[in-house]
């Protein structure tokens, strides 16, 4: 519990909060974007997604959220070796 009231939440802010738009709007507009399609699936859909499919789908979703936060530190990394 100590460590939760001494983390350093004003840098967890700026972190998320830098960028245009900001990072934290951009991880929820992916997030949202792919709970919108789940949700189309099952509706439209006559049988609901498989379990490993849905494991699949969050997989990716991680990873684009992963993505999308090192993005520069990627960009960086790639331009150095171009």
């Amino acid at each position: 519990m100590n460590r939760f009231q001494h983390a350093d939440w004003d840098g967890l802010y700026r972190f998320f909060a830098s960028g245009n738009p900001p990072l934290a709007l951009q991880l929820l507009a992916l997030n949202t974007v792919f709970f919108v399609l789940y949700l189309f699936h099952n509706a439209r859909s006559k049988h609901p997604m498989r379990r490993s499919s849905a494991q699949a789908v969050q997989a990716l979703l991680i990873a684009a959220n992963v993505a999308m936060l090192f993005r520069q530190e990627a960009l960086s990394w790639v331009k150095n070796i171009i």
